[in-house]
């Protein structure tokens, strides 16, 4: 099956799945030897920043999505929808954790902004795409009855 024949779904939790599994591991080679819970972190491709914890919940993000989104559409669907939402709110609890001792996962504005960007492209997948590839059409209520 090529890339340019799955649902959008799995699309996009295969995409996100890799992107985030490559950059938790990107962060986890720049914040070794630090400790796991600084809330301050290590620069990561300039604009992020980056500790050992942030970077392990990061791939363990990145995998929850990859599995599913490797394995039917059904799945990908569901775990778009639940990490949207997850994204969502840990972006909008970002929101108030930046710069403040409580900012165990080193977060700043751009990580929290890749946060909403990958919620809203999540849940919009999660919700709107692919529908009439899993959700059989509706019965016609005016068509005679067969037989």
């Amino acid at each position: 099956m090529r890339l340019t024949d799955l649902p959008w779904n799995r699309v996009w939790a295969v995409a996100f799945g890799v992107g985030l599994l490559l950059l938790g591991a990107a962060g986890f080679v720049v914040s070794l030897g630090r400790p796991p819970l600084d809330p301050v972190g290590v620069p990561l491709l300039i604009v992020f920043t980056a500790n050992p914890l942030q970077s392990v919940v990061t791939m363990a993000t990145g995998a929850v999505l990859l599995v599913p989104g490797l394995r039917s559409l059904h799945a990908a669907r569901s775990v778009n929808r639940v990490m949207g939402t997850l994204l969502l709110a840990f972006g909008i609890a970002g929101l108030y954790l930046i710069g403040t001792p409580a900012n165990v996962l080193a977060l700043n504005s751009s990580d929290v902004l890749v946060q909403f960007a990958a919620s809203a492209f999540l849940l919009g997948a999660g919700f709107g795409a692919d529908r009439r590839a899993s959700t059989p059409p509706a019965a016609n209520p005016a068509a005679p009855p067969a037989g």
